[in-house]
């Protein structure tokens, strides 16, 4: 634990910059959108100013120290992520298929599910899922109840906020279920690759987005989910087998996977000034996240 005087970031990226690095374009110049902004007011800043919040992951103890270790996490996570990200795109991008041992299946597995669900969007929507503002007001009025008791009541406006703080930062540590793994260690990697220099993936605030891919007889796939990795590529989860399949991506694919990210998402952004201004005016917002089962 740390106090609040540490030098412990305190403004924590919930997309990783070691991604957004990746949907830079070649000034560094992250290319965005919010929706509270105009249709076509698009903007532009660096990849430390995009898809972060202050303390997201901090636990707030009733003495007032910080408590860290979530963000800790997440940043040894990514400090892996760095390489397996850019070696898999670079044997992407030079034709071949990625042999993955069973080190780099764990570690996919686990950046998958916890990427899935460390956004403030996903955050909410699981919050409103499971009434946590209910059971706050529960745990706020047994306490005070409890203090009264023993005499030792005290006012303290700040506990409601930080008990659904410390609830929330809890959930976002607790790893995936021992049926989650199961799940996870019989399915493969699905790699979509856009070879086209032209076009280019977006990333947004709430990642996994759906779509239906046209498979190799032409005909469409059931509705699948990806992430977008770097502007040339996404990955899934392949349920069939365990094993990586790569597979090429036609420009109106990419524009429907680009699509598919805008809609669900409140901030979208990526290395072309020209996408986003489109995506901005016409993509709608569904606000439908993906819930992880535990």
């Amino acid at each position: 634990m740390v106090n609040a005087k540490s030098n412990v970031p305190k403004r924590h990226h919930f997309i990783p910059q070691m991604m957004l690095r990746h949907f830079t374009d070649a000034e560094g110049r992250l290319w965005f959108w919010r929706r509270e902004f105009e249709k076509g007011d698009i903007r532009f800043t660096s990849t430390q100013n995009l898809f972060v919040q202050k303390d997201l992951y901090t636990v707030v103890l009733p003495n007032g120290e910080k408590d860290v270790a979530l963000e800790k996490f997440f940043s040894l996570l990514e400090d892996v992520g760095v390489k397996f990200i850019s070696d898999l795109a670079a044997i992407v991008r030079d034709g071949s298929v990625p042999d993955l041992d069973e080190r780099a299946w764990q570690f996919w597995s686990d950046f998958f599910y916890y990427h899935l669900k460390r956004t403030p969007g996903f955050i909410e929507a699981f919050a409103a899922q499971m009434n946590l503002e209910g059971r706050v007001k529960k745990a706020v009025a047994k306490i005070e109840a409890d203090l009264q008791a023993s005499g030792t009541q005290q006012s303290d406006p700040d506990l409601a906020l930080r008990i659904r703080r410390n609830a929330i930062v809890t959930a976002q540590r607790s790893p995936p279920s021992a049926e989650v793994r199961e799940a996870f260690s019989k399915m493969g990697l699905a790699i979509y690759v856009n070879r086209d220099p032209k076009k280019s993936f977006i990333v947004g605030d709430v990642p996994g987005a759906t779509v239906a891919f046209r498979l190799p007889d032409r005909s469409w796939s059931r509705p699948t989910l990806f992430l977008p990795l770097t502007w040339d590529i996404c990955v899934g989860q392949l349920d069939r087998r365990k094993e990586v399949e790569v597979v090429g991506v036609e420009p109106d694919q990419v524009r429907r996977m680009n699509e598919a990210s805008a809609t669900r998402s409140t901030l979208f952004a990526g290395r072309s000034e020209q996408l986003i201004e489109s995506l901005s005016r016409n993509a709608g917002y569904t606000g439908v996240l993906p819930i992880i089962e535990e």
